[in-house]
Parts: structure tokens; sequence; C-alpha cells
């Protein structure tokens, strides 16, 4: 990607939320710019899983509760930032907006990453008791305006970019790098269904669970979860360990996740209808095509875009376990069907959905910023 300028040479991304070893923050962004030329710090949460050895220097905080991270790790992980001398700071969090001001009062210039869509994420939480729903969108309103004062602006989304001004705003899926190669794709595949990531009761824990009851889930299939649950779910996620059609894995490293993506036959993203899923690009999706997969996921006007126009999986109504279930029953009655979508994930994956183009729109903003 050639040489980039020196006085962006030295840059510090920073979270107080999440784990050092974050896809997207380390093994995307971080690694990304580090192989751009850039000297790469990573402040970020000391992470419960082990995570592959890269170029990027990494300082962990301590994992604390959520009020804790407010108190104490986010002013921890600003200080860190400041005291590295890092000329350029990537700020990761909501959680970390209100230092914009003092860092660029400090003179560095600072990049504030929006994974989510702030305003509208915070209605959907299942932590959130309804009387503060209203102060803390106003909150989040206000959250939006801190990170439109930073220097730029890195968005997950193109729904996330139209909160921030057009001219330092910069549009950067979570696209999965390609590390497989096809012949990698073509190893056993076991009758299984899978899904990777947090399980909780919006994300369709439930319903995913149920439909492995159903009548019409195919015999001779199973299900694979990996991840952590919400206390919300964690009590019928435990349960589900008893049954013989369901697999649990805990929260897997990169490396291990990706095997058993190419272990199994179908990928199942059961998010249910919120304002927040109906715009979201979930990143397992993404990891789905990638390895391959067709996907059974909610029939949401966005990912029937991206699902039905390139016939690379099903959509459902993923509020009805017996829906996900035929989906399912379709693919193990249609082998074809199955090689037909598999195809065009994996292709979809190779010529589109991939982080290599993303990257480079990561590293042309730091050469802009440079100047």
């Amino acid at each position: 990607m050639g040489e980039m300028p020196d006085m962006a040479a030295k840059i510090v991304h920073v979270s107080s939320a999440h784990p050092w070893t974050d896809n997207r923050i380390h093994y995307r962004e971080c690694e990304t710019l580090a192989a751009a030329g850039l000297d790469v710090t990573l402040i970020a949460v000391e992470a419960s899983v082990a995570g592959p050895v890269s170029g990027v220097r990494v300082i962990r905080i301590p994992q604390r509760t959520r009020l804790s991270r407010w108190l104490f790790s986010s002013p921890q992980a600003v200080w860190l930032a400041i005291r590295s001398r890092a000329r350029v700071v990537h700020l990761h969090d909501p959680e970390l907006a209100w230092s914009i001001p003092l860092l660029r009062g400090l003179g560095r210039r600072v990049v504030f990453d929006a994974h989510e869509d702030l305003p509208v994420d915070v209605l959907n939480k299942p932590y959130i008791p309804g009387w503060a729903q209203p102060a803390l969108a106003l909150f989040a309103s206000f959250v939006v305006w801190l990170g439109s004062r930073a220097n730029r602006v890195v968005a997950a989304t193109e729904s996330i970019a139209e909160r921030f001004p057009d001219e330092k705003t910069v549009v950067v899926h979570n696209y999965p790098p390609l590390v497989e190669r096809d012949e990698d794709l073509r190893g056993p595949r076991e009758n299984a269904a899978v899904y990777i990531g947090a399980m909780s009761a919006i994300r369709g824990t439930r319903e995913l669970l149920a439909a492995v009851d159903a009548e019409s889930f195919p015999q001779g299939w199973h299900l694979v979860l990996a991840g952590t649950a919400t206390p919300e779910v964690s009590e019928i996620v435990q349960c589900s360990a008893d049954s013989p059609r369901v697999q649990r894995h805990r929260q897997l490293p990169p490396d291990e996740a990706r095997a058993l993506l190419l272990r199994a036959r179908v990928g199942i993203v059961p998010f249910q209808r919120t304002p927040a899923h109906q715009e979201s690009l979930p990143t397992k999706m993404f990891e789905y095509f990638a390895a391959g997969l067709p996907v059974i996921a909610s029939d949401f006007p966005l990912w029937r875009r991206i699902v039905s126009d390139h016939e690379c999986g099903i959509l459902v109504d993923s509020s009805e376990p017996a829906a996900i279930a035929r989906a399912v029953g379709r693919y193990a009655e249609d082998p074809e069907l199955w090689r037909s979508h598999s195809r065009n994930a994996r292709s979809l994956a190779v010529e589109e959905l991939n982080w290599a183009p993303e990257g480079r729109k990561l590293v042309e903003l730091y050469r802009d910023l440079a100047g």
C-alpha cells in the first residue's frame, strides 16, 4: 500500500469496552494500518480467549463492569493514549467521545469509529429500563455530536454514516478478510447449522433453540452454537447443552471459529425485528459467506438485497421457530440448492464483501488525515 507520511506514522487505537482480540479493531483495522507502515498501538480490554499474534503493540486494561468502565476504564484508556504520544488517536467506543475536545486541544488528530447507530441502538438494549430510554436517546445524540467534532469519522454502515458530516466521514464495512483458499472449502461438512456470536433475546436465541425441537427440523442435523449468552437467555442456552441436537462451544478465538464454520453447512442469523437490526450489517453473515455457507436470515429489506438478490440463502420470519426449521430442512432435502447457494455465497465474498477494499479505504483516510 506504500509508505505513509511521517506525520501520521505513530497512531493509537483505543477501546475501553472491546477486548484486545476484537476482529474489527485489532485484526482488521490495526493490522491493515500496521501493514501500511504505521507504528500502531492498541489499548483495549483483557480478553477471555487468546488471539493470534500480530504486528500490533497491545496495552491491556482490566475487564470491568459497565458502570466501572465509564468511571475508570474510559479515563484510564484516554490517559494511556495521551502518554503514548501518538499523533493520531482512533477511538472505538461511545464512552470515549467525551475525550475528543480534550485530545484535539492537546494537538492530537482524532478518528471516531462509529460501530453502531447509537441513538437507535440504545432503545433496544435489554438492560435499559423503559423509563430511562428517552434520556439515554438524548445522550446518544450528544455522543454523535461529540463524535462529529473528531477530525475524521469511520462508520460501519451507510445508515450510521448519515448521522455524521459527509466531508469527514468514510464508511468502512466490517467485512471479513479472505483467508481461506477455495480448495480449503471442499473439506468434509457436517450436517450442521451454525450460529457464532453473542446470544440474546433480540438476536433470536430463543427462537433458534426452539427451531431445533420443531417437527420440521431435519433428522440427522444439529445446531452448533459458539459464543457468550446474556443473562436473559443463559438458562435456556445452558439447558440446550443436554440436547443431542445442540453442540455448545464457549467463545472461540478467530482461527477456531473459522474452522468451525468450515465444518458446517449453513449459517443462521435469526435477529429479531428491531429498528437497529433492520439497518445492520452483521459481521457473522459475511463470515458465513466467506466460509462458503449459505445463510438462513431474517427477512429484512436490507438483507433481502444481499441474500435474495444474490441467491445465497433463505430469508425467514425469524420470530417463527418452525420457519427456521423448515429452511434448514430445505437444504437437507435439496443438496443441489445447497451447492448453488454455497457457491454464490463464496463468490459474493470473493468479489465484493471482503475486507480488502475496506482496508484500502481506511488507509486512504489516514493518508488524507496526514495531509
